[in-house]
């Protein structure tokens, strides 16, 4: 059995002294495994960092045998942001929460094309990447089943003013519905509901702590996962 496709490296780990296996989310088959041989090559190594974009071809007897990977390059995005700590680690980032998140070799277009798109902007020079980083991993908690609804206040049903999200609903919630209990919201930044509102670090925080939140509670924790380490690092890159 054999095919190709397009797809995105999320990591390797060693099988044996002679062989890794390769974990790849690709557009027709999802998540999907196979062993590779030959990762001492320099060529081969710089291809399958995580991130880049390959073709990859697959051949095993059966479906549900781990197989063979068979690797060409199509665009090596991680070496266009080497010098930017933050970057590669939001890539690492995202690369760890699909490989962890996703069921394997279920395809899914949506997580594809926008894990893709934010690979992109990523290795791009706009600013606003980490804004949009924050929104793919919410893209990511609904594909999953864990999304949540900032369309109206849980508490007074307005659609305008929402600044925070109830931790135990995930739903919106206004300032005059938080009341005395907003202490115990999370804080919703402006730019998730509008794109080209003006943020600041503070916000970025907020934003990656609201994903966070939700990611660990509804499906890291319950699972009894370990959150990405590093996930851990890109909050803590803009913590300082």
């Amino acid at each position: 059995m054999r095919w190709e496709s397009e797809g995105i490296v999320l990591g390797f780990n060693l099988h044996n002294e002679k062989s890794y296996i390769l974990e790849v989310l690709t557009k027709e088959h999802g998540r999907h495994k196979g062993l590779i041989r030959g990762i001492h090559s320099k060529n081969l190594r710089s291809v399958i960092e995580p991130g880049n974009e390959v073709k990859a071809l697959w051949s095993g007897r059966l479906e549900s045998h781990l197989g063979n990977f068979t690797i060409e390059p199509v665009r090596s995005w991680s070496s266009l942001i080497l010098n930017r700590k933050d970057k590669l680690t939001a890539l690492s980032s995202l690369c760890s929460l699909i490989s962890l998140t996703m069921a394997e070799k279920q395809p899914n277009d949506l997580i594809y094309y926008n894990s893709k798109e934010m690979i992109k902007k990523m290795s791009s020079d706009d600013d606003d990447w980490i804004k949009e980083y924050i929104n793919w991993e919410l893209g990511l908690l609904s594909e999953i089943g864990y999304g949540i609804d900032l369309s109206k206040c849980a508490v007074t049903s307005k659609k305008d003013e929402l600044v925070y999200v109830s931790p135990s609903s995930g739903r919106a919630v206004t300032l005059e519905g938080a009341g005395a209990y907003k202490d115990r919201l999370l804080k919703l930044p402006n730019f998730i509901l509008s794109h080209d509102h003006e943020h600041d670090n503070n916000d970025i925080l907020n934003g990656l702590e609201l994903t966070e939140y939700f990611l660990r509670k509804r499906f890291f924790e319950p699972n009894n996962l370990n959150f990405p380490q590093s996930r851990n690092r890109l909050k803590e890159i803009f913590n300082k």
